[in-house]
């Protein structure tokens, strides 16, 4: 704020500078015609001494051109509104004033011309203008009125110490001058100050102190305009669950986060580039260098990275970042904003924590999520969902359990994920009966894998619209009993930013659930908030390391996941780490003591058919190896 102050105040007096400056232009030409006219008719009536063909004073009018009310003139013209510029003016308008009053005999009395004189300067509000015109008058004073008291035209002064008082008035009015100057500067940075304030409410997020819609949009055009054949980059990024962050720790904490990762990345940007915050949790980056848009979205990524540490909690945090480029993806901000956002969507799709530039693919991508959208009301009664199973592997590399995902078989484009679909499944409010399918068609799947000695367990999610009803609890153990599985196979995955909507509702529906021996698991722990302060209170049994962890190549993360996993030990909790991919991360989660992994690395979701063939494939495995036992 103090930098736009001063940047107004600075803009103003330039302003007031360029306006005087060309008002002291013209009156010092015509101050220098009047001392020509002045001269011709008024000199020789006053004139005392010897003069020859041509008046001295006419002379003298004429030569003051060229000596300095010219070269004055050619400053203001070419170097408007300096510093420079306003002293070279105030040196000449007050030689003009003393050689208008030789020129008439002293008949125009020096403090009324030097004082106009010094009143048309004031305009500039600059005391030092002041300073110098007073200055130049004192030295005439001083040396015509104690060495050289004969005008050099030939014109005695009335007295040698006349002088005195027309340097008291000069002084008196100098006084008077500045206090005004004074003033007149303090009411204009007041008003600078002020419209700075009005700028930066309009033009900036109150919240972070960055530019907000209207400021990105000035910029961007400015941009155009000046660089219409140039690219340049738009990235859009969201903060990943930072509402479950929000909802958790309460809207002051979240709004410090928001200035923190605001600061984190601001710092981030480079000069020349416009950093936005158009939401509550999304901010976009116009970047006039389109070239370096994929490193400043990894840098962006990378920065968020480390733990935000406020009022004694410690957060982990992530974004997902959408690219679009002029003009290759939009002519206009509207259009780079929402490709850059629809390539922001499938970086949230892909796991989180990444940047996606758009693409033909990421728009063809889109397209099909908007025309499965107007079938989802058909894919419950035509039996298009189906689920697939993705293995969950002990320490030892046991086979434990499988998690259910659900999946849409649709008849045009194949399967598609849940991240496409699921959003517009919890608007339409479909998502209470197909939770109910998913958790039915679970439990009946799992129980026909059961065998004698190979208990294998299954974990399904659950939405907040499904864990916010009244009667959740009693519907889950009526599925549950209706299929007959062993309640003690079935894990119920939540996330901490669920459980926290509505903490009595919460403590009946776990009491319920965890009597009847179904475990509770907090999913996507660690993204945002601190899930452990709330374990006391609304227990769990298993904690779900977010998969954004094993993106983080830091050491700060290491250290966090091993915090995470000795205090869910201490208090008697598991620990799962979803989204392993490779053989190294498998390994860092083995010496960090974490219980059970599932990823990629081990097995992508699969059918349920292939999930027999993998469990037949243990037993057979478990039978050769009795019988080489034996």
């Amino acid at each position: 704020m103090q930098r736009h102050s001063e940047a107004s105040f600075a803009s103003s007096l330039r302003k007031l500078h360029h306006v005087v400056d060309r008002m002291m232009l013209w009156l010092l030409a015509a101050e220098w015609i009047g001392l020509i006219a002045v001269s011709l008719i008024v000199s020789p009536r006053v004139w005392s001494g010897t003069q020859s063909a041509v008046h001295p004073h006419v002379w003298a009018a004429v030569l003051a051109g060229p000596a300095f009310v010219l070269p004055a003139i050619a400053v203001a013209l070419l170097y408007p509104a300096r510093r420079l510029t306003r002293h070279v003016i105030a040196v000449a308008q007050i030689l003009v004033s003393i050689l208008l009053i030789d020129c008439t005999g002293g008949r125009i009395e020096t403090h009324f011309h030097v004082f106009g004189s010094l009143a048309f300067l004031a305009f500039y509000r600059d005391w030092s203008v002041l300073a110098t015109a007073t200055v130049v008058t004192a030295a005439d004073h001083l040396v015509r009125g104690i060495w050289w008291p004969q005008s050099v035209y030939g014109v005695a002064t009335v007295s040698p110490w006349r002088w005195l008082e027309h340097a008291w008035w000069v002084v008196f009015e100098d006084f008077f001058l500045l206090i005004a100057t004074r003033n007149s500067i303090r009411d204009m940075r007041a008003v600078a100050v002020s419209k700075a304030r009005l700028y930066f409410g309009a033009c900036h997020d109150v919240l972070t102190g960055l530019a907000n819609r209207r400021l990105l949009q000035e910029r961007f055009d400015t941009w155009v305009e000046a660089s219409a054949e140039g690219k340049c980059a738009l990235l859009f990024l969201d903060l990943d669950r930072f509402k479950q962050a929000n909802d958790t720790l309460g809207h002051t904490v979240g709004d410090k986060l928001l200035q923190m990762v605001a600061a984190r990345l601001a710092d981030e940007v480079e000069p020349g580039a416009t950093l936005a915050r158009i939401g509550g949790d999304e901010f976009v980056v116009f970047l006039p260098d389109s070239q370096k848009a994929n490193v400043l979205g990894k840098a962006l990524v990378a920065a968020l990275a480390p733990p935000f540490h406020i009022d004694g909690h410690e957060l982990l945090l992530s974004a997902s970042i959408g690219i679009s480029l002029y003009p290759d993806h939009g002519s206009s901000l509207a259009a780079l904003q929402e490709r850059a956002d629809r390539a922001m969507y499938v970086a949230k799709s892909q796991g989180r924590n990444r940047c996606v530039q758009f693409s033909t693919e990421v728009a063809r991508r889109e397209e099909i999520v908007q025309e499965v959208t107007h079938d989802l009301s058909l894919a419950m009664t035509l039996g298009q969902f189906q689920l697939h199973f993705q293995p969950l592997v002990r320490r030892d590399g046991q086979l434990t359990g499988f998690e259910a995902l659900v999946r849409w078989n649709h008849p045009i484009h194949g399967l598609i994920a849940p991240a496409e679909f699921i959003p517009q499944v919890e608007k339409s409010g479909l998502i209470l009966s197909l939770g109910d399918w998913i958790l039915r068609e679970a439990c009946t799947t799992c129980r026909s894998w059961q065998a004698p000695g190979r208990p294998v367990g299954i974990a399904v999610n659950v939405s907040a619209m499904q864990f916010d009803q009244p009667d959740y609890s009693a519907r889950v153990l009526a599925l549950v009993s209706e299929t007959l599985l062993d309640p003690s196979l079935l894990t119920l995955e939540l996330t901490e930013g669920v459980l926290v909507r509505d903490v009595q509702l919460t403590r009946t529906h776990l009491a319920a659930l965890r009597a009847a021996g179904i475990r509770i698991a907090l999913d996507d722990f660690g993204t945002g908030y601190s899930s452990l302060s709330y374990l006391t209170d609304l227990p769990a049994d298993v904690i779900k390391l977010d998969r954004s962890f094993l993106n983080r190549e830091l050491a700060e993360s290491t250290a966090v996941v091993e915090s995470i996993v000795t205090l869910a030990h201490r208090l008697g909790l598991q620990v799962v780490a979803e989204g392993v991919e490779t053989d190294s991360q498998r390994e860092n989660l083995l010496r960090l003591m974490c219980d059970e992994m599932q990823g990629y690395y081990f097995s992508k979701p699969v059918t349920a058919g292939e999930v027999d063939r993998m469990l037949a494939e243990r037993t057979a495995a478990s039978v050769e190896a009795a019988e080489l036992v034996s």
